[in-house]
């Protein structure tokens, strides 16, 4: 990651209730990765939304329930921040987004002081961007123990999951997209990855 954004620290606002849980922080430090820079660059080049090509890489890092609203508000207001930090300020807000996404609109940004309908792309920077990723190993892992065959979250299961690896924290104020969430960044720092990979 370009050292400039190790000491970035984001200043939440109103976002402070989700930004100091376990999973404001993983996503914040999710964004400052340098993949995830360079992500939010090549889409500012194509005149797109700094979130649209983020959306594969949240869903497979933290599962489905990202989808929840007032998580992907923090994660717009996070991105602004980190888009700030490298020298692009916004040019369009709420910018509709057509393609099938986890978000519906986002804001384009330009590089202070340049054009950037004058740069050039190449293909393979286009491929890249466009590119989609499955649900991870681990998110495919823990959705056969805590859903049911609908697909519904089901609490006691995920807490049950949690107590076996340790957690005993709960989230009962955050709704049960937030709930998975929290807990699932916490096991994925405490699962054996061979436990699930081998199930994949």
């Amino acid at each position: 990651m370009p050292a400039k954004l190790d000491a970035l620290e984001y200043q939440p606002q109103n976002f402070r209730d989700l930004a100091d849980t376990e999973l404001g922080k993983e996503i914040w430090a999710y964004l400052k990765e340098y993949d995830n820079q360079i992500r939010m660059e090549t889409a500012t080049l194509l005149e797109r939304a700094a979130v649209e090509p983020l959306a594969a890489g949240l869903i497979a890092e933290f599962g489905e329930d990202i989808s929840d609203d007032r998580v992907k508000q923090m994660i717009g207001h996070m991105v602004r921040q980190v888009m700030f930090a490298l020298g692009f300020e916004p040019e369009r807000s709420a910018l509709r987004i057509t393609r099938p996404s986890l978000f519906t609109s986002g804001t384009t940004y330009r590089l202070v002081g340049s054009d950037p309908r004058t740069m050039k792309i190449t293909r393979e920077q286009r491929e890249a961007w466009v590119k989609n990723t499955k649900n991870s190993a681990f998110n495919v892992w823990l959705n056969k123990q805590v859903r049911d065959e609908n697909g519904d979250l089901l609490l006691e299961r995920l807490y049950a999951v949690a107590k076996k690896y340790g957690i005993e924290k709960r989230y009962d104020k955050l709704n049960p997209g937030q709930q998975r969430m929290n807990i699932g960044v916490q096991l994925r720092k405490l699962v054996d990855p061979k436990e699930y990979e081998a199930k994949a």
